[in-house]
C-alpha cells in the first residue's frame, strides 16, 4: 500500500524554512535595542550582522551537498537544530 504525502505539510515546511532563512534580514529590528541595552556602536552591530550573513552563505554552500546525500528532511532537521541553537546562544549571550 502506497503512502500518500501530504502536500500542504510539505508546503508549510518549505515556508517555515524560508522564514528561518529570511529572519536574518529582521536584524534592523535588533539594531537599536542592541545599541541601547549593550552600548554597542553601529559598526559593532553591523559587524555582527556581517558574521550572520557569512554563516548563512557558508551553510548554504555546505548544506547543498548534505541535502543531495541525505535528503531534505534530514537537512531541514539539522538546519532547524542549528537555527534554534544560534538563537538560544545569542539570547544567552545578550543576557550575560
Amino acid at each position: 500500500m502506497e503512502t500518500k504525502k501530504n502536500r500542504w505539510l510539505i508546503a508549510l515546511a518549505g515556508v517555515g524554512i524560508h522564514i528561518s532563512i529570511g529572519s536574518v534580514y529582521a536584524w534592523s529590528v535588533f539594531t537599536t535595542p542592541l545599541q541601547e541595552s549593550i552600548g554597542w556602536s553601529l559598526s559593532q552591530v553591523s559587524f555582527t550582522f556581517s558574521i550572520a550573513i557569512l554563516f548563512l552563505g557558508l551553510s548554504a554552500a555546505f548544506m547543498g551537498h548534505f541535502v543531495e546525500a541525505k535528503g531534505p528532511r534530514k537537512s531541514g532537521l539539522v538546519s532547524t537544530v542549528f537555527f534554534a541553537l544560534g538563537m538560544i546562544t545569542a539570547g544567552f549571550g545578550i543576557q550575560l
